[in-house]
């Protein structure tokens, strides 16, 4: 097989027997000849006499490269070229010219064309030109299919994720998730979080919550939350303790996620008509009971390993408080409290606590948003960031409706 080698572009071999081109040559005798020696090294070669005749070839042949004599009748090779590059920009053009008229070089330059010879043009410098315009397009060429295959690929993973989006955004029961006595709020750092809010209610009328982070963000680390999610609205529908779900979801974790993917989570159950809250944090910063005036009641430190590192040995240890005036469950990722400023700071836990302690309770939830999202500004989060404020009353009949969810933040989404 017949191939053109050039060293000077990638070392790229071209397959001379898989190109064509157009040969436009007014002298006759040198066009047969130059026509039957190209003939003998490339797959196809047209021929024509004129600028005229040869663009007419070219706009129904489409050669792979275009080589043409400038003085021509009728239509010159400069006439020519400029018409095919404004068709076809990546078509190579070679122009052959008797004299070194620099005019004619110049326009030559100007219209972008691939190559300029000096007749009388040897075999070896007519070769070493065609194929190093040949290799400029092939790469062109190869550019573009890459481009192209890289646009379809990211449509298509743009179309998976959608379709995941939504699967997750059903199977997370968004419905449940308006109960008056809780507020929450997700600022996800990718398209899906890798942080999860679930809120359901026993039959006995007791409320069951959780916050849940899963190892990484994005959506690896949001399916991983999918198993203990199922778990904890399954369970929580029997009315079974929170020792219980989470020694479910611990074992779910450990048996179905891949080596090194857990989950850290806060599991609550708060009773209004005895007036307790009962707390499994593995793996989440503290979590606190507010009274209204700010003094922190009780402190749920964690006490476990996230979910999914133990085995079935693992036997969950709760918390419970008693409060007696009520107050609020506060609950927060470390990504809320790693979150960092233009100059690399933490907001931090102690931010948090002040933050949340100079607002009536109505008002904690919303102030902390803006505290965290004035403190990081523009800076992109290298974690999802989550809040949850759970209303703990007496009566759950007497407390005010609570507005709905700030719109940046879907229980997963």
């Amino acid at each position: 097989m017949n191939k053109f080698t050039n060293a000077t572009s990638m070392d790229r071999a071209i397959d001379a027997k898989q190109l064509a081109i157009l040969y436009v040559e007014d002298d006759e005798m040198v066009r047969r000849e130059t026509g039957r020696l190209l003939e003998s090294l490339v797959g196809r070669v047209f021929t024509a006499a004129d600028g005229e005749e040869g663009l007419a070839l070219f706009r129904k042949v489409h050669p792979d490269l275009v080589l043409s004599d400038i003085i021509m009748p009728v239509m010159d090779g400069l006439q020519l070229a400029r018409q095919i590059k404004r068709a076809d920009p990546a078509t190579p053009v070679v122009l052959v010219t008797g004299s070194n008229d620099a005019e004619h070089l110049q326009q030559a330059i100007n219209i972008g064309v691939d190559g300029c010879l000096l007749k009388p043009v040897s075999i070896g410098l007519l070769m070493q030109t065609i194929t190093e315009a040949m290799a400029r397009q092939l790469g062109s060429r190869e550019l573009a299919r890459a481009n192209a295959q890289l646009s379809a690929y990211q449509a298509g993973a743009e179309e998976e994720r959608r379709l995941v989006v939504e699967l997750m955004g059903r199977m997370m029961r968004p419905e449940q998730l308006q109960d008056k006595q809780v507020r929450y709020w997700i600022r996800p750092t990718e398209a899906v979080s890798g942080d999860l809010v679930a809120v359901s209610r026993a039959h006995n009328g007791r409320l069951y919550v959780m916050l849940a982070d899963s190892t990484g963000h994005g959506l690896p680390a949001a399916l991983n939350l999918l198993p203990i999610n199922h778990i904890f609205y399954s369970m929580v529908s029997k009315g079974l303790s929170v020792g219980m779900i989470v020694e479910e979801m611990n074992w779910a974790v450990h048996e179905q996620s891949p080596t090194g993917r857990y989950v850290a989570a806060v599991v609550a159950c708060i009773d209004s008509h005895n007036r307790t809250v009962e707390v499994w944090n593995g793996g989440i910063p503290s979590a606190y009971f507010l009274g209204d005036n700010g003094e922190v009641h009780s402190c749920f430190i964690t006490t476990s390993m996230p979910l999914g590192v133990l085995d079935r040995t693992f036997t969950a240890q709760t918390e419970v408080y008693q409060w007696p005036d009520g107050g609020q469950l506060v609950v927060f990722s470390d990504g809320l409290l790693d979150a960092e400023n233009m100059n690399g700071e933490d907001f931090g836990e102690q931010r948090a606590l002040q933050t949340l302690q100079q607002h009536a309770p109505s008002e904690r939830h919303d102030a902390l948003i803006l505290e965290v999202n004035e403190f990081v500004g523009n800076r992109h989060a290298f974690d999802d960031m989550t809040l949850m404020i759970v209303d703990c009353r007496g009566d759950v009949r007497k407390i005010r409706p609570m507005n709905t969810p700030a719109r940046d933040d879907l229980a997963v989404i």
